[in-house]
This record gives structure tokens, C-alpha cells and sequence, in this order.
């Protein structure tokens, strides 16, 4: 039995043998559930592992999804550059309201 205590912000400590037991890794995401019997926590597989059980197939996918999701990020982050640079000739020489 282990027993860790939950800080005043609601953080609590994994302690090193759980986190190997469990293969938990600084990064990794955790799912808790409430339960009858109280607050389970798990392990969530990156996206790589969730595929692992497809060998070849879906780590193609899997790579293929997080390109699609690279270039979607890309393009957010250039339309957010070009309404910036936008705002900035529209307000330049004009004082700036707030």
C-alpha cells in the first residue's frame, strides 16, 4: 500500500514505484474515473501506442494523422500572423483604442 498526500492546489505525488510499475512518464496522460469504490486512475497510450497494434499499417496512419495535424497547426498559426499584420496597417497612424 502507498499512501501520498494531496497538496493545498489539489497535486498529488506518484511515487517512483508506480510510476515504473505503470510505465508513467513525466508527459503522459492520466484518465481518473470515479468508481464505487473511489478514484481510479490510468494510463492513457500516446497515439504511437494506440496504433502499435496494427504494425506497419497503423503507424503509417499514425504518422499520417500527426502530419495532417502539423499542417493544420501550421496554417492556423499563418492566418493568426497574417491578421495581425493586418490589424497592424489598419491602426498605424491612428491611436490605438482600447
Amino acid at each position: 500500500m502507498v499512501v501520498a498526500t494531496v497538496t493545498g492546489r489539489g497535486m498529488l505525488h506518484l511515487p517512483a514505484e508506480l510510476r515504473k510499475r505503470f510505465g508513467i512518464s513525466p508527459g503522459d496522460k492520466v484518465e481518473m474515473r470515479a468508481t464505487s469504490k473511489g478514484i481510479m486512475l490510468e494510463r492513457i497510450p500516446t497515439l504511437m501506442e494506440g496504433f502499435g497494434e496494427y504494425p506497419g499499417v497503423g503507424r503509417r496512419i499514425a504518422e499520417e494523422l500527426l502530419a495532417e495535424k502539423r499542417a493544420e497547426l501550421a496554417r492556423e498559426e499563418q492566418e493568426i500572423r497574417e491578421e495581425e499584420a493586418r490589424l497592424r496597417r489598419q491602426v498605424r497612424g491612428k491611436p490605438l483604442r482600447v
